[in-house]
């Protein structure tokens, strides 16, 4: 798939971030990703549907969106193209990402699995979508930190 071109993270500050409820690895993995390399503002919400109005809100990982799914990538990998993130460590984590949300063992990085069982420990531990978002975010910014990426 040709590389698109990339999106100016100017446009994008300070807004409201829309995702399905009870965010899983990718959606966790994006919000990180928007929060650390693209707006450090971001604010987070949950709806079923995507807003009808981008003023109300930027949608990602829903079904249709621009910042979701395209081909054989997930969200993170779309917003990491998009964007123009380049960074070792995001890398690596895009490969965890990749495998745990699309179950296709691509890349097949040992810590796949690990993720994957703190996802779903997560996802157990706390009801509302909120705080698990937030955990979630905290535990892969660890996971970055552990590729040798740098502290915010």
């Amino acid at each position: 798939m040709p590389a698109t071109p990339a999106t100016r993270s100017e446009t994008f500050q300070g807004r409201t971030w829309v995702t399905r409820p009870r965010p899983g690895v990718d959606r966790m993995s994006s919000a990180w990703l928007i929060q650390r390399f693209i707006d450090p503002k971001a604010r987070f919400t949950f709806a079923d549907e995507p807003p009808a109005d981008d003023r109300k809100g930027v949608a990602f990982d829903m079904f249709g969106v621009a910042f979701g799914h395209q081909g054989d990538r997930c969200t993170f990998e779309v917003l990491c193209d998009r964007f123009g993130i380049k960074d070792a460590a995001v890398t690596q984590l895009a490969k965890i990402v990749h495998d745990v949300d699309l179950k296709d063992e691509r890349y097949s990085p040992p810590e796949a699995p690990i993720v994957a069982r703190m996802v779903e420990g997560l996802r157990a531990s706390y009801a509302d979508d909120q705080e698990l978002l937030q955990h979630g975010i905290a535990m892969l910014a660890a996971v970055y930190q552990s590729h040798g990426g740098a502290a915010p």
